[in-house]
């Protein structure tokens, strides 16, 4: 009786650690998420804890305020070092590249003659737009980079003043095939009840494709995913969590360098 109690513990801490974090600023030292190694460390742990076993590390990346090719080589750097870190402390943690990508004219243009750098080495883009952007301006980008082969993941759409005053209006976004990605702190009402509105739609309606962290620290912004877990499973069916935090970012971190 205890060998099969421990068994199906095991099969539980397994399943749960196929759970993947698509959207975490845990590179130390890159933008406004962990300021050191220690913080990441701490991010890293806490997303063990909390049942994730793939994260994806997604600084901004506002290419008309940087070089880019140097700001991509610093973040591939930082991933390197976070990656030896956490396997010298035996975390068991995989963290996948990636980048919060701006979208703007500079990026654009940038794209047009340089590769992005997409989720895992895939052509899956992590993009967010300005927070006041117009629907129509969002999708003639977002139609541009997919014109240049880029599949296209929107961050925390329900943040942006567009969804917030019309969540229908996200609609668009999901029959261009765009993966829309809420975030925890949406779900859990921590960006007030506009954001949460219109997470609350995209999830009532099966239209959001994936639930992150967005994590920038080890207090505040934590990684900590168990109360949106349940908050999913309470709410929006019992295999929700695994579709949005599984299955479907799971298709996107295993996708072929290139695809």
């Amino acid at each position: 009786m205890e060998d099969t109690v421990m068994e199906a513990m095991e099969m539980k801490r397994k399943q749960r650690s196929r759970r993947i974090d698509l959207h975490m600023h845990i590179l130390p030292g890159v933008d406004d998420g962990a300021e050191t190694m220690e913080d990441a460390v701490e991010m890293a742990e806490i997303s063990v804890r909390s049942g994730i076993g793939t994260v994806a590390a997604t600084p901004h990346g506002d290419f008309s305020r940087w070089d880019a090719i140097e700001y991509i080589r610093l973040c591939s750097a930082k991933l390197d070092a976070l990656r030896s870190e956490l396997a010298r402390r035996k975390i068991p943690l995989k963290v996948v590249g990636g980048m919060e990508l701006l979208v703007n004219e500079a990026l654009i243009k940038w794209a047009r003659e340089n590769r992005l750098p997409g989720i895992n080495g895939s052509r899956w883009l992590l993009v967010e737009f300005y927070f006041d952007i117009s629907l129509s301006r969002a999708l003639r980008m977002a139609d541009e980079l997919a014109a240049l082969g880029y599949r296209l993941i929107l961050a925390h759409p329900e943040r942006y003043g567009l969804a917030r005053r019309s969540p229908e209006d996200l609609r668009a976004f999901y029959d261009r095939n765009i993966i829309l990605q809420v975030n925890k702190g949406s779900i859990l009402q921590e960006f007030g009840r506009k954001a949460f509105r219109a997470a609350d739609w995209m999830l009532s309606a099966g239209i959001a494709g994936a639930v992150a962290s967005d994590a920038h620290d080890p207090v505040l912004r934590t990684p900590d995913m168990e109360d949106a877990v349940d908050v999913l499973e309470m709410y929006y069916g019992r295999d929700a969590a695994e579709v949005l935090m599984e299955r479907n970012p799971g298709r996107i971190v295993e996708s072929a360098p290139g695809a």
